[in-house]
Order: C-alpha cells, then structure tokens, then sequence
C-alpha cells in the first residue's frame, strides 16, 4: 500500500485516454481526457508533461487493454497495436521517478462497480465492457478472479455459431454482434460463471443501448429467469468511470502484487 497522498489514474483506451488524480477519500480533484496517440512515445511525453510539476503525486496505476506480461509490456491488442513490444510504463516511471501499477482495463473497471458504483452489495459480478473492444471481468468471493497467463474473459475473439469456419478457418467474431448474439453471450456467461449480476459498461453501452444493449438484456433476462435457480440482474455500469475508480482502489488495497 501506498503513502496517502494523491493517487494518479490512468484508464489507456483504443480511442480516448483519461487521467484523473484521486484523493486519499476516492474523490476526483483533476480529470483529463485526450486522444490516445498512435505512438507510445508520444503518450510517454503527453503524461509526463501533465504530472511533473505534481510533487504530491505518490503513485500512478493504469488501466490499460490488451494482454502485458510480467514487465508491464504489451505483447497483444486489437486496438493498440503501436503500443506492442514497447515500455511505456518503465519509461515514465523513469521520467517521474515514481510506482507504476498495471492491470487491465477490464479488471479495474470490474473492480471499481463493485467497490464504488455497487458499494460491495455483490460478492460475484460479472463485468463486460463494450467499448473500442469487447471483454469482461469477474469478481468472485469479493475477490477479482484472474490468473498470471489470462486476466480477462476475451470476448472478441468468441467463436459464433454462425460463423464457425471461412475457407477451413475459425473465424473471430470483432465486430458487435447484433442483439440475439450478444443475448447468447451473456446467457452463456451467465450459466457458466453464475454472477449474482452482469454489469454492461463502455462506450457502446449508451451509443447502442436503444438498438442492441437494452433488447439484449431484456431476451438474456427472459431466458435466465426461466432456467437459473436464483434471482439474476443485468443492468448497465453506475460508474461513468469505473476503470479508474479500480485502479485508484488497486493501491488502497492488496491487489499490488
């Protein structure tokens, strides 16, 4: 756990960066949103520009897509393929001589709906983000359930029913579904991982809730109520940002590693 002093947040998107700076009462006293440049290097300067004249900074956590390795370096990513291979976060921790702290996008913002936007009334939330990419995360017995070799349930790379094979290949599915195929992905998740509620959050959710999120929720709601032996709720995020509610909470706790 980190000194109290000011936490900065930084939630890493495909389209949009933001940073916040964090009190020691989960409070956002400065919030910043930019496009997310296409070269990493660019991003290293941008940051360190925004925080260098900051001494009451004590640590900075990240939340960012894609899958990093132990050395906090990005080895796969749809959306950041720039980013592959190079050390962002070693570097500005050199530039700002201070603790960085990685996790992902999807996990952090996982965490902070249950944490802030549902105030620990779920042991077991399932979280699926629907932005720039599509994934989830779930919190299991209060805890964020992950592992060293896959943080994330990866959903765009689901294989659909409807598509199984192109020219003897499987073929990924990285465009949103239309509304009954995002309906048996929930449903699916729902019966495999038994969450006590799904939470829908990302940029698509309020971009698409009329045409594909709400009627989504609706069949999977219809189905799940019929089959499952407990109460189900699928709702869309409380939190407008809940990844960096998660990463602010990730050095207030005992998930740095």
């Amino acid at each position: 756990m980190v000194s109290k002093k000011l936490i900065t947040a930084i939630d890493l998107g495909g389209t949009n960066t933001r940073l916040a700076i964090f009190n020691n009462e989960a409070k956002i006293l400065d919030h910043e949103v930019f496009d997310t440049p296409k070269e990493p290097e660019v991003l290293v300067e941008k940051i360190y520009s925004e925080l260098k004249y900051n001494t009451e900074i004590s640590a900075i956590t990240v939340a960012a897509p894609g899958f990093w390795d132990k050395d906090c370096i990005l080895q796969q990513s749809i959306n950041l393929k720039p980013y592959i291979g190079y050390p962002i976060w070693s570097q500005l921790a050199e530039k700002l001589k201070l603790p960085i702290y990685l996790k992902t996008d999807v996990e952090l913002a996982c965490l902070g709906e249950a944490i802030y936007g549902r105030n620990n009334q779920y042991s077991n939330l399932l979280y699926l983000n629907l932005g720039t990419g599509f994934s989830g995360a779930m919190y299991k017995d209060s805890k964020l359930f992950s592992t060293d070799y896959s943080p994330t349930i990866r959903l765009d790379f689901l294989i659909q029913p409807t598509q199984a094979k192109c020219e003897g290949k499987f073929v990924s599915n990285l465009e949103f579904a239309p509304s009954d195929l995002l309906s048996s992905t929930i449903i699916n998740l729902a019966l495999i991982l038994s969450p006590q509620i799904i939470v829908l959050g990302g940029g698509k959710v309020e971009a698409k809730w009329k045409e594909l999120i709400k009627p989504a929720i609706e069949n999977s709601l219809i189905y799940l109520q019929e089959v499952m032996v407990y109460p189900i709720k699928i709702e869309k995020s409380k939190l407008e940002f809940p990844a960096l509610y998660g990463a602010y909470n990730i050095v207030q706790t005992d998930y740095i590693e």
